[in-house]
């Protein structure tokens, strides 16, 4: 109060985040390499659960996994946030944190989300995948499937149109929404170079009117959560970047996409185009640090 009365206080914002959120050419060549290198961990971790492991896992030993196929490559450090690691109810649970003591155990009916990170010496990591270990319902497809339709998306807006994080974000939502379907956190954030994995002044959200400007890094996570029963959310990191005069969002993430959670009667051409493309980018940088089954089953995704 004394220093109301004394002082006349002026609210600004520090100019460097903005020019922190612009990335250089060097950190997106080095945030590109992190991908490459964090989706080699991703998708051994994604083929070990569902194709290898024949145990009943806890969701802390799942996560423990996760961490140790990062550790396979001498440039991995430490993780960029803690992993979240949620099967069934556990997976509706958007900030759950998976303990020893009072985790669940992984069941085959489950919806597995894993939203998980790293801190390598050359880039952040931030990847969430929502993988399946039977035939799910219907329902769940449908839901499904619509989360990607939103991803799909925002990953494809013209951002000379779709220029600020507010109208992305309603990309994101509509094919949910016009089922009554909703999620209660924002679409994406901004991330940082070996620095916050949660990074403004950009993100795409209800209420951020931030341009979106070339050099920038985002997430892209729609999701889905049904209270006591799963959650669903697919995240990538993208940049934004500039091809002539062309503005639009580059993939970063390299891990394969659930497909047998995918109703494929609801996608578009159009959609399912950008799935094979995407997947077959995924092969194409990653395949030859996998071994021959991981291979394989990667090829059969494309």
């Amino acid at each position: 109060m004394v220093i109301k009365l004394k002082f006349k206080i002026v609210s600004r914002e520090d100019p460097t985040y903005h020019f922190k959120s612009i990335k250089n050419q060097t950190e997106i060549s080095n945030t590109v390499k992190a991908h490459i290198t964090d989706g080699v961990a991703v998708t051994k971790f994604i083929y070990w659960m569902k194709n290898v492991n024949k145990k009943k896992i806890s969701e802390v030993q799942a996560q423990n996994k996760l961490e140790k196929f990062r550790k396979m490559n001498k440039d991995y450090l430490y993780p960029s946030f803690d992993t979240i690691a949620g099967s069934g109810k556990n997976g509706a649970i958007i900030h759950y944190r998976a303990k020893s003591k009072s985790c669940r155990i992984i069941k085959i009916k489950d919806i597995f989300l894993c939203d998980s990170g790293g801190q390598y010496k050359y880039g952040t990591t931030d990847v969430t995948r929502t993988i399946c270990f039977s035939n799910p319902s219907l329902n769940v497809k449908n839901i499904f499937t619509k989360v990607l339709k939103g991803h799909i998306a925002v990953a494809t807006s013209d951002l000379k149109k779709f220029d600020v994080g507010k109208k992305i974000d309603a990309r994101g939502r509509k094919f949910l929404k016009k089922s009554n379907l909703d999620y209660a956190h924002g679409t994406g954030h901004g991330v940082g170079f070996f620095l916050n994995v949660h990074e403004g002044p950009q993100s795409i959200s209800k209420i951020n009117e931030i341009k979106i400007k070339e050099g920038m890094i985002l997430s892209n996570e729609p999701g889905f959560y049904k209270k006591n029963k799963f959650g669903i959310r697919i995240e990538n990191l993208v940049y934004v970047k500039r091809q002539n005069k062309r503005l639009f969002f580059e993939n970063l993430t390299t891990a394969p996409i659930e497909k047998d959670l995918i109703n494929y009667n609801l996608l578009t051409n159009f959609e399912k185009n950008y799935l094979f493309k995407y997947h077959l980018n995924v092969y194409s940088k990653i395949s030859k640090y996998l071994n021959l089954n991981e291979k394989k089953w990667l090829a059969s995704l494309i």
